[in-house]
């Protein structure tokens, strides 16, 4: 057994260079070795780094350079390849420019002929209008032919569609058997248009009225005139009474003015019940038949009521709406808004139809701030003025920079033929608000 290294083997590196301190040498010579030693190994350190370095500096900037030439040799080709994309990039715009123009002359042709199109549509529509109107005014009533057709209308008593006596009082219906021999004071036809107009009178007083009027005219002293005479001075007493109001409601209002409260309260009470059946069907699904009830109320109900006249109104908007009628709704929100100008749920009610348009954004911004007047605290209100206020805004930006772009387009393709655009002039705000037009310079 070896206690020890063998001598055959090398020595280890942490032993190579020691320095073996023998008992009998001089101490001053062993740190000499120390320090030799010390430097031996600093300078045999120094030229390894040196040299090592040295290698891979030189390996380094080969493949710099290699990379480097690389890179500058793949930058030339992705210039090439950007040219003729470019290139290519641009023969597509002048082929869309040339599309984009030839399509736009053909929609200003198109444009050209649609509007002349509509013209002759119109033309032919208020000519058919004018031959119409024409051919209706041979059957007019003027004073030339009134007392004949008077004349005509008491040889045929039972063929009416409403009664007026001598005190202006209108009837409609047919009148009891009883009365049936007696003449008739007017006849007249009624339209869809003029027949709210006309007040129901009750049956049974029909008659009553019918015969004094007919009493009073047999009683009439011969130097008055006749009969003929005196109808044609009640109607004209009604058309003055026409001409001289400016709505409806002040029409039925003048008419009043010979009505007792009694029978005012009758009519509302009446016109109530009919609104209450309006209601009912309108809460079934009925609009139709709820409107037909709503509008026979009205036809009653007496100006003097105006609360229960604008719920009236109210509801038959509602019944439109309901029947996708916005336009017809709308007009009944303003009979309504007359009658109760502080009436919240129509004023609500019409601003969301207006709301519905862009083009009557500010009549429904009107009425929410109505709203807002009538009750401060009513926040939904605020919020629809504050969010109306921007969609107008922005409505009105979109409208100007539509209108921009338009002229712009329009510009370019008037100054096309001078090799101009609208981006060879610019535009500059003077002090007092007017633009000035100037052309840019352009260089040669």
């Amino acid at each position: 057994l070896f206690y020890s290294k063998p001598p055959i083997l090398p020595p280890a590196k942490s032993k190579r260079y020691r320095v073996v301190h023998v008992p009998w040498h001089d101490p001053e010579d062993v740190k000499e070795m120390l320090w030799r030693r010390h430097v031996y190994m600093n300078a045999l350190k120094s030229v390894r780094r040196y040299y090592r370095d040295r290698l891979s500096g030189s390996m380094l900037k080969s493949e710099d350079e290699t990379f480097l030439t690389d890179i500058e040799n793949e930058f030339r080709q992705l210039l090439l390849k950007n040219d003729e994309l470019n290139k290519l990039q641009q023969e597509k715009r002048e082929k869309e420019f040339q599309a984009g123009k030839e399509k736009l002359k053909e929609e200003l042709v198109q444009l050209v002929e649609q509007h002349l199109n509509e013209n002759e549509k119109q033309h032919a529509v208020r000519e058919k209008e004018v031959l119409e109107m024409i051919e209706n005014s041979k059957h007019f009533i003027t004073y030339e032919n009134l007392d004949e057709k008077i004349e005509e209308a008491l040889e045929s008593p039972t063929d009416f569609n409403y009664a007026l006596d001598l005190n202006g009082n209108m009837f409609k219906g047919k009148p009891l058997e009883k009365y049936n021999k007696q003449n008739l004071l007017l006849i007249k036809p009624v339209s869809e248009e003029t027949e709210p107009l006309i007040y129901s009178g009750k049956m049974e007083n029909f008659g009553e009225s019918k015969l004094d009027a007919w009493l009073k005219l047999q009683n009439k002293p011969a130097e008055n005139g006749s009969s003929v005479k005196c109808l044609k001075e009640l109607c004209n007493d009604v058309i003055d009474k026409m001409e001289n109001v400016d709505s409806v409601e002040e029409f039925f209002k003048m008419e009043e003015t010979n009505m007792d409260e009694k029978t005012k309260l009758e009519r509302q009470q009446e016109a109530i019940r009919l609104k209450i059946d309006g209601n009912a069907a309108f809460r079934d699904g009925d609009f139709a038949g709820a409107l037909r009830h709503y509008t026979d109320a009205l036809k009653i109900c007496p100006a003097s009521f105006a609360s229960t006249r604008s719920v009236l109104f109210g509801n038959r908007a509602a019944c439109y709406m309901k029947m996708e009628k916005y336009e017809e709704a709308i007009k009944e929100c303003n009979c309504s808004v007359e009658c109760d100008s502080n009436y919240v749920k129509v004023l609500r009610r019409r601003a969301s139809l207006y709301e519905m348009q862009e083009t009557t954004l500010e009549k429904a911004l009107d009425d929410y701030k109505r709203l807002y007047e009538i009750d401060p605290a009513d926040s939904e209100a605020a919020r629809s003025v504050t969010r109306l206020s921007r969609a107008i805004d922005v409505r009105n930006e979109k409208m100007k920079a539509h209108a921009f772009d338009t002229m712009k387009e329009l510009g370019n393709v008037l100054l096309q033929p001078f090799g101009l655009s609208t981006d060879d002039f610019q535009c500059t705000k003077r002090p007092d608000g007017t633009v000035n037009i100037e052309m840019k310079n352009r260089h040669r």
